[in-house]
């Protein structure tokens, strides 16, 4: 690719992604805000323990590429809100696992049926065709994402 494609290419992901995600992601009513308007580390470290289980914090940083800093308040949070628990490993004493509760996979359950309905309003006003051109293109990012930090 040349040095000039490679510039536009780079462009579009800073300038278009940013773009794409706020206007996907809608302003929510003032009372679901206080119930989801959480941070994107929130969600992110909940989504993160569904899919993979317990898992040590450091483990879910580095994942989620949080700071170790930034991933306390965050865990303390999930804790506080019984999101989480925190639980020390059987086989190292020192490790400590961090685990969904129920109370946070129904949190979840509910937060993506809310992201549905946001999506599904805002993408509203496209056609099928559109709507088949956005999935097949997601699809290709997706793909192309995986070859580029494989883990």
């Amino acid at each position: 690719m040349k040095d000039e494609e490679f510039e536009k290419l780079v462009d579009n992901l800073l300038i278009y992604y940013p773009l794409f995600y706020r206007k996907i992601k809608t302003s929510m009513s003032p009372e679901k805000s206080l119930k989801y308007g959480k941070t994107d580390g929130y969600y992110q470290i909940l989504g993160m323990l569904m899919i993979s289980g317990p898992l040590p914090i450091s483990q879910i940083g580095r994942k989620l590429y949080i700071s170790k800093p930034n991933m306390t308040p965050l865990i303390d949070k999930l804790v506080n809100d019984k999101m989480v628990n925190r639980l020390r490993s059987k086989k190292d004493r020192r490790i400590i696992n961090i685990e969904i509760t129920e109370h946070g996979k129904e949190f979840m359950f509910e937060a993506r049926k809310m992201v549905e309905e946001n999506i599904k309003n805002n993408l509203s006003n496209l056609t099928n065709m559109d709507l088949e051109i956005l999935n097949e293109s997601l699809r290709n990012i997706k793909k192309l994402s995986l070859k580029i930090n494989p883990q």
